[in-house]
């Protein structure tokens, strides 16, 4: 699948593997965390976000929340690295 813009309605309604193909390719990772014992990874596509909830990391699924609120971000602020602005704009 090559990158477009998929809105949130349209991936809920693909399958699990295409959900996940595109979240590795062409979704953007904004962290990672333990829940459990279980690695949960956080992308965002377009306008919305995906936590991957793993069973076995990278290799089996145990669910996959979407949403549409910026709140799902809270628990990986920590993690988010906001670059130096430029200085010579000053």
């Amino acid at each position: 699948m090559t990158k477009r813009f998929i809105e949130l309605d349209e991936f809920k309604g693909l399958s699990l593997l295409e959900q996940l193909n595109i979240l590795y390719k062409d979704g953007v990772h904004i962290g990672k965390r333990t829940v459990d014992g279980k690695a949960v990874i956080l992308y965002q596509v377009n306008n919305f976000y995906a936590e991957v909830y793993y069973k076995v990391y990278r290799k089996d699924v145990a669910k996959l929340l979407l949403s549409d609120n910026v709140e799902v971000v809270q628990p990986y602020l920590d993690q988010i690295q906001v670059k130096d602005l430029d200085e010579s704009h000053e």
